[in-house]
């Protein structure tokens, strides 16, 4: 059965910019590179004709999938954190306003100020979104209280 989440694939239109923003900007470490062709895509995720490249690192203990299409290209839409299909990836952090601090410097844009829930299960939870070169929803969360630890 299911033991854990082993890693977040995230399809990106530019390989080589989301590997900057998560390796240079975010802290993470790659693993590895590699690429995939049409036959193995097609017997994978059943796309005929495709190929892609991807990278896979290490953002703190979470490893992630970086895949670009190169065949079919990738559709670029501007989706709302409230739209079906999106998602957004959470980054447990010690200190949110130092993070935060941290990330302004090295470009980041919030979307707000740190926002701390007051009641409730996520009580104690301190938390900020932000987004990736292609518009993912991204986050950086501080629990507080550890009623629910990370």
């Amino acid at each position: 059965m299911i033991t854990g989440v082993h890693h977040v694939g995230v399809i990106v239109s530019d390989l080589e910019k989301a590997l900057e923003f998560y390796t240079d900007v975010l802290g993470g470490k790659l693993l590895f590179r590699d690429e995939a062709g049409p036959e193995y895509l097609e017997k994978g995720v059943g796309i005929k004709n495709a190929s892609a490249k991807m990278v896979v690192l290490k953002v703190g203990p979470a490893t992630l999938e970086l895949i670009e299409y190169l065949n079919p290209r990738t559709k670029v839409e501007e989706l709302r954190p409230c739209d079906v299909g999106t998602f957004h990836l959470a980054f447990e952090v010690d200190d949110i306003d130092k993070t935060m601090e941290e990330l302004k410097k090295r470009g980041i844009k919030f979307t707000s100020a740190p926002n701390v829930v007051e009641g409730g299960e996520f009580r104690g939870w301190v938390w900020a979104y932000f987004k990736d070169p292609d518009g993912h929803q991204l986050e950086v969360v501080e629990n507080r209280e550890l009623k629910y630890p990370l």
